[in-house]
């Protein structure tokens, strides 16, 4: 390894990587699990919402969950955080979609509530497959 005129030699052993520090996994897991409850609200709310003064609460509705998603990407350090927020919102929203028998249910079988279903689902895996926001370990100066 070669190092430039002037610069400190990495202190980083060569088989280990530099990692996030243990506090910050800790606030990062705390981040995803207190936005897990959040995910849960916003996918029962918008379920009631999608129908609400059209266009509107499709946007909102659509709009909450991938906000909440976009939210867990900034908060958590790995895709394991951002899968579990967008299983948080799939799952209330599949229970509350199906219908007993006999009985209206919430999540319609129209193409509003595939739209809502659809929309939502692919929001969250757009924001799934970017990844992570990147941190850089270097300083602002």
């Amino acid at each position: 390894m070669t190092v430039a005129p002037g610069a400190a030699p990495s202190v980083t052993p060569a088989g280990r990587a530099a990692g996030p520090s243990w506090r910050s996994r800790m606030l990062s897991a705390l981040a995803v699990t207190a936005l897990g409850a959040v995910t849960v609200v916003v996918a029962v709310c918008g379920s009631f919402v999608h129908r609400w003064a059209n266009p509107f609460g499709m946007f909102l509705a659509i709009g909450g969950a991938v906000g909440v998603a976009i939210l867990a990407r900034v908060v958590a350090h790995s895709r394991l955080g951002l899968g579990v927020i967008a299983l948080l919102w799939l799952a209330p929203v599949i229970v509350i979609s199906e219908s007993l028998a006999g009985t209206e249910g919430v999540i319609m079988n129209d193409e509003f509530g595939l739209i809502f279903l659809v929309g939502g689902t692919i929001g969250l895996a757009i924001v799934l497959g970017m990844g992570v926001e990147a941190r850089s370990a270097r300083r602002v100066t």
